[in-house]
């Protein structure tokens, strides 16, 4: 049998893979490199080599502006959406996965329709609606909304559950467990490593989310990190060193992230896939 990896297509694959990492490891390392310049010295030398180096705009964005109250923010959001969004998806991927019933084929249809029409088609009844529930300038409209977007994982669920051996269901109702239990004690903690890959790619999109937040909240006490990166690229003349240095430190915790945990999350995945 011919090994894969040394077909042309492969080959292929793999060097735009490897130029594509050098490509952004470069951006990366220029953005902070960048970050660590003066306004002035940015400004009239952007591609050559500074006078000195310096953390004055850490210091300035930390300690004088309100970098730690947009950044709680995020943090509240990100834990609400994604408390939400695996709670929403493993319950319904459970049921699409595990029971036979009538329009089936039509629901899953609906999840994978889904992933083709961005939550800004839809703003405006989203908004009647967030309005009718007074929940405008709240984290709860950002949270629900950014939560209940879960047709990927409901996929990938779906294909999970929908693969194991149903023996283990079957054991556990003769051991005399309810369905409930049998979701949380057995189905729910054999699915954790697909349910924590989409929980990572999940923050991920939460956590770099503009247009919600944007239309939702309001008050500059309650905005997140991406409204904080625009506040600062909205006028580069004028502070531009400060924009390299908010987009460092927004890129920098989903950054650390994926390099803690890529191992895992390409086998959640691959798990999730093999499995339907």
């Amino acid at each position: 049998m011919k090994d894969i990896r040394k077909t042309p297509s492969a080959v292929a694959v793999c060097v735009f893979m490897i130029l594509y990492c050098v490509f952004n490891l470069f951006v990366m390392g220029y953005l902070i490199y960048n970050s660590l310049r003066g306004r002035q010295d940015i400004l009239g030398n952007m591609f050559g080599i500074p006078a000195s180096l310096a953390l004055d705009g850490y210091f300035h964005l930390l300690l004088k502006d309100k970098f730690f109250r947009f950044f709680g923010n995020s943090i509240f959001i990100l834990a609400g959406a994604i408390f939400l969004s695996v709670f929403l998806s493993s319950t319904v991927a459970y049921g699409l996965g595990h029971y036979r019933f009538r329009f089936k084929k039509a629901v899953k249809t609906y999840f994978l329709v889904g992933l083709m029409f961005p939550v800004q088609l839809g703003i405006v009844p989203v908004f009647l609606l967030m309005k009718g529930l007074r929940l405008i300038d709240t984290y709860w409209a950002v949270i629900l909304i950014a939560g209940s977007s879960i047709s990927m994982a409901v996929f990938l669920l779906t294909n999970f559950f929908a693969g194991l051996p149903q023996e283990i269901y079957e054991a556990a109702i003769l051991d005399g467990s309810g369905e409930f239990r049998t979701f949380v004690k057995i189905m729910f903690p054999l699915a954790s490593p697909v349910v924590f890959s989409m929980s990572i790619l999940t923050a991920v999109g939460i956590w770099n989310q503009f247009f919600v937040p944007l239309i939702f909240l309001q008050s500059e006490e309650k905005k997140t990190i991406p409204l904080m990166v625009m506040k600062y690229s909205a006028r580069l003349l004028t502070s531009i060193d400060s924009a390299f240095v908010i987009s460092v430190l927004s890129t920098l915790p989903i950054m650390i992230m994926f390099i803690v945990f890529s191992s895992r999350i390409l086998e959640g995945i691959a798990e999730g896939g093999i499995k339907g």
